[in-house]
């Protein structure tokens, strides 16, 4: 029986193959429904998940199918396992053409974030991909990787989300002052994938939006390359369901020196990430 991890990269090389042709296109940005959260689905949005699915029927695979665009959804007569995918992460670049998106999947023995036992998410335009399983670490394009070894944060190079989201931003002026250099490339997934190999020093985003399927693939990545994910105060993201939509301010750190300075930091501008929150929505 084909493993996990091959299952995911089998999936993603799907996505990719279809999605791929549509990227910058006038017809990736037609809306054809909404989302699972409401949101507007784009075609891309819809084609990404259409793959997937179709991967799965084509492996005559049972599973209970978390998507971004069509919700839960039971595939098959016995499903063993869970699957979130985010078909299109970085939808507003992957429309435009601007070179940075991904799909991301993670498969779970049960309905919960905590019980993530593999994980893939592939580049959109390159088809680079990252992958994990439970205990084995991550892996780029199939060779080992683990986060940056720097400590300080003068050295360091962080992506910071701070879309629509003014008061987020004015509070991680004290990080954008330290920090060598900022970056904000548009997809949560991809960018945690690269603390994880080393490419960034840290993700942030305080705005409190974050979904979960946002990021499971991705902070499992990161995890088993050895780096750290937790909510800006310090504590673990919770053990929530899958297949409810949930939201987070997360911080994404190469270790655990990095993410305490930057914690330090927000703390000493008394973020109020409700307030994020609500700025963000408005």
């Amino acid at each position: 029986m084909e493993s996990a991890i091959d299952l995911l990269i089998g999936m993603a090389r799907k996505i990719y193959s279809a999605v791929h042709p549509l990227l910058g296109t006038i017809d990736a940005r037609k809306i054809v429904g909404s989302g699972f959260g409401g949101d507007k689905t784009r075609l891309i949005d819809a084609v990404s998940e259409e793959a997937a699915m179709e991967y799965l029927g084509q492996k005559n695979i049972s599973c209970i199918f978390i998507g971004e665009e069509c919700g839960v959804r039971k595939i098959g007569q016995s499903p063993s396992f869970y699957l979130a995918v985010d078909g299109v992460d970085g939808t507003n670049n992957a429309m435009k053409g601007i070179k940075f998106a991904s799909a991301s999947l993670a498969l779970s023995r049960t309905e919960y974030l905590s019980d993530i036992e593999a994980a893939v998410v592939i580049d959109l335009y390159s088809g680079e991909i990252f992958s994990a399983e439970k205990g084995a670490g991550a892996k780029r394009d199939g060779q080992s990787i683990k986060p940056s070894s720097l400590k300080n944060l003068g050295e360091a190079i962080i992506s910071i989300n701070v879309t629509r989201n003014v008061k987020a931003a004015r509070k991680l002026l004290p990080i954008i002052s330290i920090a060598k250099g900022i970056r904000a490339f548009g997809s949560a997934a991809l960018e945690m994938c690269h603390v994880a190999c080393g490419l960034l020093e840290a993700y942030i985003d305080i705005r409190g939006v974050l979904r979960t399927i946002d990021f499971a693939a991705g902070s499992f990545i990161l995890k088993e390359a050895g780096g750290v994910i937790l909510q800006p105060d310090g504590k673990e993201i919770p053990c929530v369901p899958l297949t409810e939509i949930k939201r987070f301010s997360v911080i994404a750190s190469a270790n655990r020196e990095i993410f305490e300075k930057i914690s330090s930091l927000m703390t000493r501008t008394k973020i109020d990430l409700q307030e994020c929150r609500d700025d963000c929505s408005n």
